[in-house]
């Protein structure tokens, strides 16, 4: 799961998605595409790395689909990367 966790946060675009769920809590899609003057299922595509990644959760209200940072998540993929870390140094592999 980290490989996934870390290619998602790999992307300019993903980065300013983050920032922007920080910035406001919740967006639809559609708001996330205004706000990055992009196409919708651009920003969706980018949007499911994230979700894989374990970055963004989504939920869904009709039609429309709203987005927010998964901080939980985030930190749970983070104490994964330190312990790999922290396993490493032990056994004397030089980082």
């Amino acid at each position: 799961m980290l490989p996934a966790h870390f290619q998602s946060l790999a992307h300019t675009v993903r980065l300013k998605i983050l920032e922007r769920l920080v910035e406001t809590g919740e967006q639809t899609v559609n708001d996330l595409a205004r706000h990055l003057g992009m196409s919708q299922p651009r920003v969706s595509w980018h949007l499911g790395m994230l979700r894989r990644g374990g970055a963004v959760r989504q939920r869904r209200e009709g039609r429309l689909v709203y987005c927010s940072i998964d901080l939980e998540a985030i930190r749970r993929q983070q104490l994964l990367f330190w312990e790999l870390l922290n396993q490493k140094k032990r056994i004397g592999v030089n980082l």
